[in-house]
């Protein structure tokens, strides 16, 4: 009775899962495969040929880029995110989200559970094992007396 007990009590909150899920670099590891099969769509191919097309036709932004990095990068952002290239991006990411987003919430669902279980497990097994430590001290110490 006391197990079933001391089993009931052991919790796991959301920041241990979250904390948990960082430090396995689940989140990095989705990430890096979205991007990679980004960079093999159309959508990059388009995006990088804007760039360097918005780069060669701009001889003003050239010269900026010479002496002011960041104001060239402002610059460039701004010319790229109002090119056919940022809505082919844009589209890409749309299409991405509604096909994958399922895939993605039960891969996600499944990792945080899997998480969540190691870590039930792990505190279970600390309970556990300090009641078996608990009883051992208190049978010495009565042995003792």
């Amino acid at each position: 009775m006391a197990d079933d007990e001391s089993k009931s009590k052991v919790q796991v909150s959301a920041e241990e899962v979250l904390l948990m899920f960082k430090r396995k670099g689940l989140f990095d590891n989705t990430r890096k495969e979205l991007f990679t099969e980004f960079t093999s769509s159309d959508a990059y191919v388009a995006l990088i040929e804007a760039i360097e097309s918005h780069i060669k036709s701009d001889s003003a932004a050239i010269s900026l880029a010479a002496r002011n990095r960041g104001k060239a990068a402002a610059l460039l952002e701004g010319s790229v995110n109002r090119s056919e290239a940022f809505v082919c991006v844009n589209n890409y990411v749309d299409e991405t989200v509604s096909t994958k987003n399922e895939e993605l919430d039960r891969r996600i669902e499944k990792l945080v559970s899997d998480i969540y279980l190691e870590l039930l497990r792990s505190k279970s097994g600390a309970v556990e094992s300090n009641e078996v430590e608990g009883k051992s001290i208190t049978n010495k110490q009565s042995e003792s007396k």
